[in-house]
């Protein structure tokens, strides 16, 4: 007895291969400015400073999805890790921006020498936002996902809607016109059956018609408009500043207290890998255009431990050296 789904063998069943073919590309323009003076401004004896930027582009294929949207998405597209192609027929179908790209990186920092011992540092990071891609969620009415979401027919489904690519949201796709993109989806693609639909009904055992019937699920599901006021994905800001003062006893004993801020501004800072907004289009908040501003606590940074958590909410931190 053949496989429903024949492949070049029919009489073999689904097998899984891993084969070495991914592929991801990391291209930058990188500039940097160092600069050491002596005696710059009335006050300041001496300055060491610096800053970076860099314009990059980060791309891969995507990675397989779950068959349930997880917590975050990004560990399911970690190329660090075993991952499955996005799409089994063409592993590059979706390549794109990936999931840890950022378009823009900008650093700067420094320590200032001032009179009376006191010496002051700063470290500042303004980096674009991420990029995800646009996934068709489960439509959880059971079985046979392969005839809702699944709309290259390669087997795999939650597919990235079609005619968009990896990390196609907050590149090419902005939070405003996301509307058009899921309206376009929601008149040409929702209704129809997928490849897998369409080979049931050349085969004479439905019709369009009965794939069509409510509640049954044999063609592709509508996706939930976005809400007014849907946010994308955010900028990390983030600025560090410390203040210390050294004094040195008889010049063999030096102390120098001091006190430092972590995001001295308390800049708020959301989608921090892997814990960013969800790509799955399901309506429901904390994913893609269903999350406002004041809904995105869940993918906000917080304290954490320690206090050398990037972004998180403002920390300060006192310290006392001695050198003997």
């Amino acid at each position: 007895m053949g496989c429903a789904f024949a492949g070049l063998n029919p009489n073999v069943s689904n097998l899984n291969f891993l084969l070495p073919i991914g592929r991801s590309v990391y291209n930058a323009l990188d500039m940097k400015l160092v600069e050491n003076v002596v005696n710059p401004l009335r006050g300041i004896k001496g300055a060491n400073f610096q800053i970076a930027y860099s314009l990059s582009r980060f791309v891969n294929p995507g990675g397989a999805n779950p068959t349930a949207p997880p917590s975050n998405f990004i560990q399911g597209e970690d190329q660090d890790f075993v991952i499955g192609s996005a799409d089994n027929a063409n592993p590059f179908r979706y390549m794109g921006p990936s999931t840890l790209d950022r378009t823009h990186q900008l650093s700067f920092g420094g320590n200032f020498t001032l009179p009376w011992g006191f010496q002051t540092g700063l470290i500042a990071h303004f980096y674009s936002p991420l990029a995800v891609p646009l996934v068709a969620p489960n439509s959880q009415l059971g079985d046979g996902e392969i005839f809702r979401t699944d709309f290259t027919g390669d087997g795999t489904t939650q597919d990235y809607l079609p005619g968009t690519k990896n990390g196609a949201f907050m590149r090419g796709i902005s939070p405003s016109g996301l509307a058009s993109v899921i309206n376009n989806f929601n008149q040409t693609t929702a209704g129809q059956p997928t490849p897998a639909g369409q080979e049931l009904i050349s085969q004479n055992l439905f019709t369009l018609g009965q794939l069509q019937t409510p509640g049954f699920g044999g063609v592709v599901q509508p996706i939930p408009a976005p809400i007014a006021g849907s946010v994308g994905l955010a900028w990390l800001r983030d600025v560090d500043f410390s203040l210390s003062w050294k004094y040195t006893i008889k010049e063999r004993v030096t102390i120098q207290p001091g006190i430092g801020f972590f995001n001295i501004f308390n800049f708020p800072n959301f989608d921090l890998p892997p814990n960013i907004l969800s790509p799955y289009l399901l309506g429901t908040q904390g994913s893609v255009g269903a999350t406002t501003y004041t809904q995105q606590q869940n993918v906000r940074v917080g304290a954490g431990t320690g206090v050398y958590g990037l972004g998180a909410p403002r920390v300060a931190e006192f310290s006392l050296k001695i050198s003997f």
